[in-house]
């Protein structure tokens, strides 16, 4: 776990001498590619057995022939995008370091863009990069992680009213996820002035999702036959991250009177898409479905990012302290709960096959 720990430190300290350096440009990117190099080769140097999903991902690699319309053209549930990235690995070598490298770069690229775009203080969005488990999310679900990242720099157009480039991005992002597609038609919620009338639709909404889940899961099928499987595996879970959430939201939904008119369309989408993020978990927990469905909602937790950057930009120096100290506690323990208990992810191991 330590090793986590030494990453989250080491871009922390980074990320604030980028933030230092803003008006010297050359110097403020020299940082934030040293970011970028860190996050990369941790996840990309990485052994197979850490993220429940890496060795499938791995053997899948080590397995592939070096054809590119064989590769594009193979009947697999693996996306298409997912496949150019294989492509583009076995360039270099045929070892699975190579796809684990690629596909952090990828993900990565689109992180640090995403947020170095859209955040009012990027310092805190990177700090909840990785103490929310998005970035480690790359150890276990490499497609989605990379239309997750892919969707974040399209959270840019979401909040500039651009629905056209919004949804080009999020098309791109279904060449590597499928299940991204579902944020088209959310883009008109989500840009919607938070009010007592949207919580309580929202609140509407969960009840007949929870109450008709099983038919619902039938015409989720017809689009990705995945998710069918999902509903009738016995594997629950997700407890603690539900409640989690729902604090979250909760204290967002709180808060949210103090932040500054300026910031409050902002800080009002992203609150519709946390919220809705943690329908999904909701969702799952109380109709006892596979656990695994809560990825869907993972697009949009995304934008905690986003949130707490406006939160500390809106409170004076004098009610800032106490939003602060809960930001901390919150995101650290979550952290090392998360690092102990999903996807494999502790202890690290470093792939020693790059040293042969």
């Amino acid at each position: 776990m330590t090793p986590y720990f030494i990453v989250l430190t080491s871009v922390i300290v980074l990320a604030f001498l980028a933030e230092k350096a803003k008006r010297n440009k050359v110097i403020h990117h020299f940082y934030v590619i040293l970011i970028f190099l860190i996050l990369v080769l941790f996840a990309g140097l990485r052994n197979s057995m850490v993220g429940s999903d890496t060795i499938m991902y791995a053997s899948r690699f080590e397995n592939l022939s070096f054809d590119f319309f064989s590769l594009m053209n193979q009947k697999t549930r693996i996306e298409i995008g997912y496949r150019l990235i294989e492509y583009i690995g076995l360039l270099f070598s045929n070892n699975y370091v190579a796809i684990l490298l690629t596909t952090a770069f990828v993900t990565v690229y689109f992180q640090l863009k995403g947020i170095y775009r859209v955040s009012v203080m990027p310092v805190i969005s990177i700090i909840i990069l990785i103490t929310l488990g998005i970035y480690t999310y790359v150890f276990n679900g490499a497609r989605q992680a990379v239309a997750a990242a892919i969707y974040t720099y399209s959270i840019y157009y979401l909040v500039k009213g651009n629905f056209k480039k919004y949804a080009l991005w999020v098309f791109i992002a279904f060449f590597f996820h499928k299940s991204v597609i579902l944020g088209l038609p959310l883009y008109f919620l989500f840009r919607k002035s938070f009010s007592f009338k949207l919580l309580l639709l929202f609140a509407f909404g969960t009840f007949i999702v929870i109450t008709f889940f099983s038919i619902l899961m039938r015409y989720v099928s017809l689009f990705n036959e995945q998710y069918a499987i999902y509903q009738d595996i016995e594997a629950q879970g997700a407890v603690y991250l539900t409640l989690a959430y729902v604090l979250l939201s909760s204290f967002f939904i709180i808060i949210r009177p103090k932040i500054l008119s300026s910031y409050k369309r902002f800080y009002d989408i992203y609150l519709n898409m946390f919220l809705l993020g943690t329908i999904v978990y909701i969702t799952v927990y109380f109709t006892g479905a596979y656990v695994e469905m809560t990825r869907i909602g993972f697009y949009y937790l995304l934008s905690a990012m986003f949130i707490w950057p406006l939160i500390f930009k809106s409170l004076t120096q004098k009610v800032v302290f106490l939003p602060f100290v809960f930001f901390s506690i919150v995101h650290i323990t979550f952290f090392y709960i998360f690092l102990q208990k999903m996807a494999n992810l502790s202890p690290y191991i470093l792939n020693t096959q790059i040293f042969n």
